[in-house]
């Protein structure tokens, strides 16, 4: 009997050592990452905001006020973050999405395909917290008519995409009803239209539309679904924006945040090259 007791007590200690060390890599690995991206986001240069007039989006945004708004034409624009530094140092770099007063304040890369973003942070560094990346599939200057932009969720922090998750909420969508999205072409605003929970396969997003009629249907069946009630007019010739992020509700659960593409100034998409 003492035997078994020793054998049980040894068993327990090894478990525990290897959970603790688990634990502690876990620990490590995030403040990793996040370490990574405060140092990257402090030293990234960024200038005044130069938008053109925007109705609609003062009008999503309630007040008719935007923080950093200032009057501008499109042809007066200049990138808000020095794009050409940072793609000297992270060539994968495409973009940069900011929900304004939140943790989510990262740059949008993009691969050959959509795994390596899926662990490695912006610098090709191995990193279980991973990256926030464009679906290797769209256009880098975000042209398609629906856009897929991925980040890891993690149920203990806020860390990468788990913000989002706030977005299940009306409440919060009624004070956070705009995202932004800076590119080395233009400002866009992501106009929250639509918040659904759905099945990584059965659910997933298309990467493009038959006709008219088909992109309606689906703009009328997320909405229907929607976790939130938004004012947002989605019509055939808008481009879309989905935000993709794991959730714990059951296997293969995710959350998808729907915004529509309004452009706040510059070229709209990548400049023609005639060779």
């Amino acid at each position: 009997m003492r035997v078994f007791l020793w054998i049980v007590l040894i068993v327990c200690i090894i478990a525990a050592g290897i959970f603790g060390y688990f634990l502690f890599y876990e620990i490590i690995v995030d403040r990793q990452s996040q370490s990574f991206f405060d140092n990257m986001s402090t030293r990234v240069e960024t200038r005044q905001r130069e938008w053109a007039h925007n109705p609609e989006v003062e009008e999503a945004i309630g007040n008719g006020n935007m923080a950093g708004f200032v009057p501008r034409q499109v042809d007066d624009w200049v990138p808000f973050l020095d794009f050409d530094a940072l793609s000297e140092q992270y060539p994968g770099i495409v973009g940069w999405i900011e929900l304004e007063d939140s943790p989510i304040n990262f740059p949008v890369m993009q691969w050959t395909n959509n795994s390596f973003f899926l662990n490695h942070l912006p610098d090709g560094t191995p990193n279980r917290s991973g990256s926030i990346y464009l679906d290797y599939r769209n256009e880098h200057d975000f042209s398609d008519e629906i856009v897929l932009i991925f980040g890891h969720h993690f149920s203990r922090t806020d860390a990468m995409f788990s913000y989002l998750r706030h977005y299940r909420h009306q409440v919060f969508f009624d004070e956070n009803p705009v995202i932004y999205l800076y590119t080395p072409y233009a400002d866009y605003a992501l106009l929250v239209f639509s918040v659904n929970l759905a099945h990584a396969v059965n659910d997933h997003p298309p990467l493009s539309f038959v006709d008219d009629a088909d992109f309606a249907e689906y703009v009328r069946r997320i909405r229907s679904r929607s976790l939130i009630q938004s004012d947002v007019e989605v019509n055939p010739g808008d481009r879309i924006v989905s935000l993709v992020t794991c959730q714990l509700d059951f296997a293969e659960a995710r959350l998808l945040v729907f915004g529509k593409l309004v452009r706040l100034g510059g070229l709209d998409v990548a400049p023609t090259v005639i060779s």
